[in-house]
């Protein structure tokens, strides 16, 4: 929800990207943290949510209602993060590093 009360459509996936989709959430104190990775059939909802560090995660960039662009680089951390903390959904999760060619920071 949008400061001034309106919904962001955060489901969404831009037409112009074909990579991971993540899925992350504020908490208290304007802290963000990735929640999901969506790639074609595969949709890991994490059971361990990860806390989004905008230099390692996002390069660099804020979070908000609409969809951000990230990297290669950052979205092979991100997955890595999401695997050292989520270990029963690894192999899910290597399945969408291998098919988009991701570099995994293991």
């Amino acid at each position: 929800m949008r400061e001034n009360g309106s919904i962001g459509r955060v489901d969404e996936r831009p037409t112009d990207v074909n990579g991971v989709f993540f899925g992350y959430m504020e908490r208290q104190g304007k802290t963000f943290v990735a929640v999901r990775a969506q790639y074609s059939h595969i949709d890991v909802v994490l059971e361990t949510a990860i806390p989004l560090d905008p230099p390692r995660h996002t390069d660099g960039k804020g979070f908000g209602p609409n969809p951000s662009r990230l990297g290669d680089e950052s979205a092979g951390r991100l997955l890595s993060d999401m695997i050292l903390a989520n270990p029963q959904a690894a192999d899910q999760l290597r399945q969408i590093a291998s098919r988009l060619g991701l570099v995994l920071s293991l």
